[in-house]
């Protein structure tokens, strides 16, 4: 679903700098840069892995994809420039010789992404503000990789047991909802929510970023995706588009520590056109759990 795939475009990207204040650079391939600061860490070697936070919006102001957190940084390998893997790697190049602390905003047209994304609707450009953290050797990257690796299967596993919880709790609200036993808040565009627990946090908005978990099923309780079983929850900024429409004016409707099942209809899911296991013309329903609000 379209909740799961924001983060597709963008998974190798980072950051150069060389001198102080703020410069505009261009790569050998025409591409525009600008440098806001320069990192005074380590410098990146041959083989040597980044790992870098990332801010990705469009040029219009909307913001695609925001994982700032520490804790979710993303790893980039740099590459002999004479090897292979280096050949028309504009990224390789950009990041050659980086150094921690490096921050820059790389601008990219938006034509030039490998496929069409209804996310990037009359923008021209797409900008990435990239800042890199932490620069580690391939054997401390393999250690810091399984360490990742345990603590995502941990976290998955344990939000598998949830998710089975969820799965037979979720039938018995969808018999509950049929049978008109719910006591539902009424929202825009003939969104029903039925809240399992209320939560008394931040209120979600246009233009905040949510942070939630989510179990979504069909009207048969036919399960199609679900945050749970993958260990972590899933963020977005409300009111810019980056999910189905149900989404944005369900979550500014709800609060931190709201629990919730929300009944969307298919004209503010997916529609006429359905999306993989979704058929056409298909009502959704959503278990959500509110863990954050920014």
């Amino acid at each position: 679903m379209k909740v799961a795939h924001i983060l597709v475009l963008f998974g190798f990207i980072g950051i150069f700098a060389c001198s102080q204040g703020s410069q505009k650079k261009k790569t050998s391939g025409g591409y525009e840069y600008e440098i806001h600061k320069s990192g005074s860490g380590d410098q990146a070697k041959i083989n040597d892995y980044l790992l870098y936070t990332i801010k990705t919006s469009t040029d219009l102001g909307k913001e695609l994809q925001n994982v700032t957190d520490p804790s979710q940084v993303q790893p980039l390998k740099i590459f002999d420039p004479k090897s292979e893997e280096a050949k028309g790697n504009i990224w390789n190049e950009v990041f050659l010789n980086a150094k921690v602390g490096d921050s820059i905003t790389l601008i990219m047209p938006a034509d030039s992404m490998p496929y069409p994304n209804p996310e990037l609707e009359g923008a021209k450009s797409l900008l990435f503000t990239i800042a890199v953290k932490e620069i580690m050797n391939e054997q401390a990257f393999e250690k810091f990789r399984m360490s990742k690796q345990e603590e995502f299967d941990k976290k998955a596993a344990e939000g598998q047991v949830v998710a089975d919880k969820i799965a037979v709790d979720i039938k018995q609200t969808l018999a509950d909802y049929k049978a008109k036993k719910l006591t539902l808040v009424d929202l825009p565009e003939g969104i029903k929510v039925f809240y399992n627990e209320k939560g008394k946090g931040t209120q979600g908005a246009n233009g905040k970023t949510v942070t939630a978990q989510y179990y979504g099923v069909l009207e048969d309780g036919t399960m199609f995706d679900n945050s749970f079983s993958r260990g972590q929850p899933f963020s977005f900024q409300v009111g810019q588009g980056m999910v189905i429409k149900g989404w944005d004016i369900a979550f500014a409707n709800l609060k931190v520590g709201d629990k919730a099942t929300v009944f969307i209809p298919a004209a503010v899911g997916y529609g006429e056109q359905g999306a993989g296991s979704i058929p056409p013309n298909a009502p959704l329903v959503f278990y959500v759990e509110v863990e954050d609000v920014k």
